[in-house]
């Protein structure tokens, strides 16, 4: 999906489309975050000396190589997306995005939600979902202005 998205879509739609690079860096960002977590991991069988700690430093220099790589390509497509787009909408998109992806990602990798019970999650959703919709709302309006003395006003003209 990425590599689609990177050398076909991007070059063609990625100026004129923000969910182009907002979708390669939220993919991206959903490796960056496992993988942080992965050389967490490692680091602690690595420094406890287990029978496991040679895979585990492997497998640690490959995370930390993956982390790199999907750094290093995510500046680069906000970069290019900051370019062509205004900074407070692409900032409210990316986030949601980011965090929906990198919830699933760590989902899926570290089976996190199977102990979660029904009232837990959907108190976790409606966290996620009052924070996202608050964060696009004040981004979306924050060149807005208006105060209660202007609204005063104007109500008090139509009487």
């Amino acid at each position: 999906m990425l590599l689609l998205l990177i050398f076909w879509i991007a070059p063609a739609h990625g100026p004129t489309n923000i969910m182009v690079y907002i979708s390669i860096c939220s993919l991206l960002g959903s490796f960056t975050v496992p993988s942080t977590k992965g050389i967490g991991l490692a680091a602690q069988d690595i420094l406890h000396n287990n029978p496991s700690s040679q895979r585990a430093l492997c497998l640690c220099l490959v995370l930390l190589a993956v982390l790199g790589c999907s750094i290093i390509v995510q500046f680069r497509y906000i970069n290019k997306a900051l370019e062509c787009f205004d900074s407070s909408v692409f900032g409210a998109i990316y986030y949601v995005v980011f965090t929906t992806l990198v919830l699933l990602a760590s989902a899926i990798l570290f089976r996190e939600w199977s102990n979660v019970g029904l009232v837990d999650f959907l108190g976790m959703a409606c966290g996620f979902t009052t924070v996202s919709v608050g964060i696009v709302l004040i981004q979306v309006f924050k060149e807005f202005n208006f105060n209660l003395g202007e609204m005063n006003k104007s109500n008090m003209k139509t009487d």
